[in-house]
């Protein structure tokens, strides 16, 4: 049996008591879908999806709705994340499922439960194989490169695939994978196209196409890539829950890399007024330092990475800290004085957190003379710092409600949380996410 047979198998292994921790992912993710329809970057989604001049009517084709749908999540930067492996998981699972599950047209609420499990699984374990969240500083993007690998393995249990059909779907899957994203905003809408690829590879295999099942048998990811392969994480037998257990909530609108110092800054200024600090060092592992340490805010994404920008907004506007719009507010007169405070460095002594967690130190030095630190290692969404399921609600209603109103937001999370286990909860919200247009 080859690795990706043996890896099949595994996602495809139901978990054991799961679902709960399955159906708060769905909300979550759904939260920053809905929330993610108002960001500038995703009205640049809608715009490609549309007509273009001297080309047909864009088609309806469940592929591109699912392209731009990712697109959609992934650029809030509030959706769900895999810490060991750097892979932000939801963006990409829950846009298949519901959109494959709309398209299947007969609402099956237990196939869709394990084409969601089996999506976490696949893309935490491919993740961890590739050492994601250590290539990401090598440029290499860890949630696009598993992304269509993701999206076969979860539209193949929707689609009724064997664990031999599956294999195939993973094989072809992976001849599509790049994983080489840059800067700027056009990853968001690349990752889209990577997990279409990933939904095609899955309905070519329904078809009867063949993918090559010996491919991470041998070092093709080492010479056709350059990335180390560790078959154990991708092969070992799944135990309990699986990896959704491991999987971490943004609290608030941020780089994961960030939220860690922002909850300690925060803690900070549970103690002190901004104003009473004359400067803020904060110190994570050198693995990221110099990710968090950029001082642009002329973009969206530039400003929730700039760690300066993000406290600076704790301090004077908390209340969009979980803005996933993020306007720019660097001309304020308070937020412009007390960004040049903040200093950022890389600290060897934290390097032996990572990846495990994503600590930071934050260390400010009041104007009185007095020095304060705290150290964070597990920021809040963490699984050793869980929110509970009323913080995960009231975020979600944060998100939601200035789409569809409180009343339908509360609808819509009855029927989340109860996707996976009814069928009729489960065409309540696929019926509630087809009627919102602005969700692609």
């Amino acid at each position: 049996m080859t690795n990706i047979e043996r890896f099949a198998q595994a996602i495809l292994t139901p978990p054991q008591g799961a679902g709960t921790k399955l159906a708060l992912h769905l909300l979550d993710t759904l939260g920053a879908w809905y929330g993610g329809s108002r960001t500038e970057d995703s009205l640049l989604a809608a715009k490609l999806a549309a007509p273009q001049p001297g080309f047909a009517a864009a088609s309806d084709n469940i592929l591109d709705h699912i392209a731009q749908r990712v697109a959609i999540v992934r650029n809030t930067e509030i959706d769900d994340i895999h810490m060991q492996s750097c892979t932000t998981i939801g963006s990409v699972v829950v846009p298949v499922a519901v959109t494959v599950a709309q398209a299947l047209g007969k609402p099956d609420a237990s196939r869709f439960a394990q084409a969601i499990a089996s999506g976490y699984e696949a893309m935490a374990r491919l993740g961890l194989a590739i050492s994601g969240a250590t290539i990401l500083y090598r440029g290499i993007w860890p949630t696009f490169f598993s992304g269509p690998v993701g999206a076969a393995a979860t539209a193949a249990p929707l689609l009724g695939l064997s664990a031999e059909q599956t294999a195939d779907a993973i094989g072809i899957a992976l001849s599509l994978t790049s994983g080489a994203a840059g800067g700027g905003n056009a990853r968001f809408v690349l990752l889209g196209q990577a997990t279409r690829c990933g939904v095609w590879a899955a309905l070519a295999a329904a078809k009867g196409y063949r993918g090559d099942r010996a491919l991470l048998d041998g070092d093709w990811l080492q010479r056709s890539h350059g990335i180390a392969f560790d078959a154990g994480p991708l092969t070992a037998p799944l135990a309990g829950e699986g990896a959704i257990a491991t999987i971490s909530y943004k609290p608030f609108c941020a780089a994961k890399q960030n939220t860690a110092a922002i909850d300690g800054f925060r803690q900070l200024l549970a103690r002190n007024e901004a104003d009473a600090m004359e400067s803020v060092r904060v110190t994570v592992p050198p693995a990221y330092a110099a990710m968090i340490s950029q001082r642009h805010t002329k973009g969206r994404v530039e400003r929730i990475i700039n760690t300066t920008y993000q406290f600076a907004l704790a301090a004077y506007r908390p209340d969009l800290i979980d803005d996933v719009v993020r306007p720019d507010l660097s001309q304020d007169a308070k937020i412009a004085a007390f960004m040049p405070k903040v200093e950022i460095a890389p600290d060897p002594a934290l390097a032996s957190y990572f990846p495990a967690v994503y600590p930071a130190r934050v260390e400010a030095k009041l104007k009185n003379g007095e020095t304060q630190s705290v150290l964070v290692t597990d920021a809040p969404g963490d699984p050793a710092r869980p929110l509970s399921d009323g913080d995960l609600l009231a975020k979600f209603h944060r998100l939601t409600d200035p789409v569809i109103g409180a009343g339908g937001a509360e609808s819509l999370a009855k029927a989340a949380l109860g996707a996976l286990s009814d069928d009729a909860s489960l065409a309540t919200l696929l019926a509630a996410v087809e009627k919102t247009k602005a969700l692609g």
